[in-house]
C-alpha cells in the first residue's frame, strides 16, 4: 500500500474525511469472528478503510436488507477444463462472485510445454480476476504414457520469478517425492527459494505418505474423498482443499470432517468443473450453499470460501471485510442461498445483476497453438481387443468420482476378440497417441457408463489429453475418433453414423475461443445426445471419461501405452488369466 493512500485511509478511519463510499448499517458477514452484524462499511481508494458507526462518505448507500461479504477464492483450478482461455472464463466467474483463483495450466502444458504455460500467463495478465498461476511440477504426470510435451526444473526456471506466477503446481508423482528424485526435489527448492508455495495431490495416499509430502514442503491437498482422509491431512499440517467439480465431487463426504475447531484448515476448490455445470450451478458459490445446507455455520462457509484460501496462499491483502485489505467483496440480497447482487475488485464494480461489467477480451492464439493431431492413421485394427479368454480387468466406473473400481469380470467373446456388450454395461475405452504421430494406443474395457449405443470422444484426456474414446461399436469409435482428428481437437458424440453433438477445441485440442455463452450451449447440446445414447445422467460421462486415462488417481486406467494398476504402479494385461 502506497503511504499517500495509507494516510488517507488513516484519516477516513479516524473519521477526519468521508470516504468514497459507505455502505450504512449492512449486515457484514465477519469470516474472522464467524459472526453477522449490523455495521457501516467505508470504501476508498480499492481498500476498506473502516467497520463500524457513524461513518460518512462522499456517497452514502442504504445497506438495509443487504449483506456484504469477502469475494470468493476458487483455491485450485485447471481453467483449460472450463474449454475457454482465462479472458473468456473471467467472463463466466467474476458474476458468481469468485475474484481470485489458484490456477495450475498444467493441461496446456501436457500438450504444449513451456509454449502453452507462456499463452496463459500472457492471456490472464491485465484481467481484474487475478489469476494466481501454479507451475506445473508434473509434466509429464508420469513416465507411463506419452504427454506433448516435458518440463523439468530447469525448463521452469525462467518462470519462476514471473509475478504472475504463485508456486509450483500439485506434485502427483508421489514416488518421485518418495524417492528423492533430483529433478522434483530441485522444482520444489527453486520455488521455495523464491518465497513462493507448492501445491498437492495426495490421491489415496496415507498417513506415511502425507508425512513425507509435509516434510517435502507440499502445503496443500485436494484429493480427499472422505472424513478419514481429511482428517489425515488437517492433522499433518496441510490445508485441505474440499473439492467439487464435475468428475470429481467430495463436498458431501468431505465436509462431515469440518468442525468449529478445525475449519480453518478447510477451503474450497473445484479443480476441474465444465462451463455447463458452471452456468447451471455455480462454482465456490455452489460449494457455499451446500456446506450450509450440510450443517456448515453460514460465517464458517464464507471463510472457506475466502479467508481460509488467502490464509493457504499468503494472500494477506485480501479476504475478509476488515480495515486495510482490498475491497474485494460480494453484496447479497440472501446470504444462506448466496444470491449475488454485485462483485466488487479493489472497489470497483466487475459484476452486476448475473452479468460482468468488463469488456470482452478475446485471447490472442499463436498458430503454433492449433492444428490438426498428430495421429497415426485410425483404422478398424486400432480398437481391436484380443483376449485367450474371456475373464478380463475392467475399469469400473464411480459416478461423481475419478477414482475407479478395478474389477475383474467374465466378459463374452467373440472369434477370439471382446465385443462391447450394452445390455452388460460392458464398452471398449481406447486410448490413442495425438502429439507425436507414433503408434501408441491401446485398448480396454469399462462398465459404468450404461450407454446403450453409439461413442462419445474427447482430446481433453488427463493428463497427456491424448485421444480418448468410449463407445458400443468400433465403427462408431473409429468415427468419433476420426472427426475429432479433422477438427483438430474437441469432443463429440456420435449414434450409428450420424454426428449428434460436436465441441470443436482449437486451442491446443482443449479450448476454444468462442464466447463462453455458445460454449455453454454446445455443451448442453453434447449432455442432450446423451439420451440418445442412452447413457448415464447421474454423472458427467464426457469429463469422467477424460479421468479414465489419468494413472495418479487410483485404481484401475488406461493410457495410451496400455491398462495401468495405479496400487502397483504398472501396467497390467488386460486379460486376468
Amino acid at each position: 500500500m502506497e503511504q499517500t493512500v495509507r494516510e488517507r485511509l488513516i484519516a477516513i478511519a479516524a473519521k477526519k474525511e468521508k470516504a468514497a463510499v459507505v455502505y450504512q448499517n449492512i449486515s457484514v458477514i465477519d469470516v474472522m469472528t464467524r459472526e453477522t452484524y449490523t455495521a457501516d462499511v467505508a470504501i476508498d481508494s480499492g481498500y476498506i478503510a473502516a467497520v463500524g458507526e457513524g461513518y460518512e462518505g462522499i456517497e452514502n448507500r442504504p445497506g438495509e436488507g443487504f449483506f456484504i461479504a469477502p469475494s470468493f477464492v476458487d483455491a485450485h483450478v485447471h481453467i483449460e477444463s472450463s474449454m475457454v482461455p482465462p479472458s473468456e472464463y473471467e467472463q463466466a466467474i467474476l458474476p458468481l462472485g469468485v475474484t481470485t483463483i489458484i490456477a495450475d495450466p498444467h493441461e496446456i502444458a501436457n500438450v504444449k510445454g513451456a509454449e502453452g504455460l507462456s499463452f496463459m500467463l500472457d492471456d490472464a495478465e491485465g484481467l481484474a480476476l487475478d489469476v494466481r498461476m501454479m507451475l506445473p511440477s508434473c509434466v509429464p504426470a508420469t513416465s507411463f504414457e506419452h504427454a506433448g510435451a516435458s518440463l523439468d526444473a530447469a525448463a521452469l526456471a525462467p518462470f519462476v520469478d514471473h509475478p504472475g506466477v504463485h508456486g509450483l503446481g500439485e506434485v502427483m508423482d508421489y514416488p518421485a517425492v518418495e524417492r528423492a528424485d533430483h529433478d522434483m526435489l530441485k522444482k520444489i527448492k527453486q520455488i521455495e527459494d523464491a518465497g513462493k508455495l507448492v501445491d498437492g495431490h495426495a490421491a489415496g495416499l496415507g498417513p506415511r505418505e502425507i508425512n513425507i509430502y509435509g516434510v517435502a514442503g507440499i502445503r496443500t491437498d485436494h484429493e480427499s474423498v472422505s472424513k478419514e482422509d481429511a482428517i489425515a491431512r488437517a492433522r499433518r499440517g496441510l490445508y485441505v482443499e474440499v473439492r467439487e467439480g464435475s468428475a470429481a465431487r467430495n463436498l458431501k463426504e468431505v465436509l462431515d470432517a469440518v468442525t468449529e475447531s478445525n475449519a480453518s484448515r478447510f477451503l474450497f476448490c473445484t479443480d476441474d468443473k465444465h462451463l455447463d455445470d458452471t452456468l447451471r450451478e455455480g462454482t465456490i458459490d455452489y460449494n457455499i450453499r451446500y456446506a450450509i445446507r450440510h450443517g456448515i455455520k453460514r460465517e464458517t462457509a464464507y471463510a472457506m470460501a475466502s479467508l481460509h484460501a488467502t490464509n493457504a496462499y499468503r494472500l494477506d491483502d485480501r479476504g475478509a471485510i476488515v480495515p486495510g485489505r482490498r475491497a474485494d467483496f460480494v453484496l447479497l440480497s440472501d446470504a444462506d442461498n448466496v444470491v449475488i447482487d454485485e462483485v466488487y475488485i479493489k472497489g470497483e464494480c466487475v459484476a452486476r445483476a448475473g452479468k460482468t461489467t468488463r469488456t470482452v477480451r478475446r485471447a490472442h492464439v499463436p498458430e503454433s497453438l492449433r492444428g490438426a493431431l498428430n495421429t497415426k492413421p485410425i483404422t478398424p485394427e486400432v480398437f481391436a481387443l484380443p483376449l485367450e479368454s474371456s475373464r478380463a480387468h475392467v475399469i469400473g466406473v464411480i459416478p461423481k468420482s475419478i477414482v475407479t473400481e478395478h474389477l475383474i469380470l467374465d466378459v463374452p467373446l467373440q472369434d477370439g476378440h471382446f465385443v462391447p456388450v450394452p445390455e452388460q454395461d460392458l464398452l471398449k475405452i481406447a486410448v490413442i497417441e495425438r502429439h507425436h504421430g507414433t503408434s501408441f494406443s491401446a485398448v480396454g474395457i469399462v462398465k459404468g457408463f450404461k450407454m446403450k449405443r453409439g461413442a462419445i470422444a474427447a482430446t481433453v484426456a488427463h493428463d497427456s489429453h491424448n485421444l480418448v474414446i468410449v463407445g458400443a461399436s468400433d465403427e462408431e469409435m473409429q468415427l468419433a475418433a476420426e472427426r475429432l482428428v479433422q477438427a483438430g481437437g474437441g469432443v463429440i458424440a456420435v449414434n450409428g453414423q450420424e454426428v449428434l453433438a460436436e465441441l470443436p477445441l482449437e486451442i491446443a485440442g482443449l479450448m476454444t475461443n468462442r464466447p463462453f455463452q455458445e460454449v455453454g450451449d454446445t455443451l448442453e447440446a453434447l449432455n442432450d445426445a446423451l439420451d440418445v445414447l442412452e447413457a448415464d445422467r447421474s454423472f458427467n460421462p464426457y469429463l469422467t471419461m477424460s479421468f479414465l486415462c489419468l494413472p495418479v488417481i487410483p485404481e484401475l486406467k488406461l493410457t495410451d501405452s496400455g491398462l495401468f494398476d495405479v496400487k502397483h504402479f504398472q501396467h497390467i494385461s488386460v486379460q486376468a488369466d
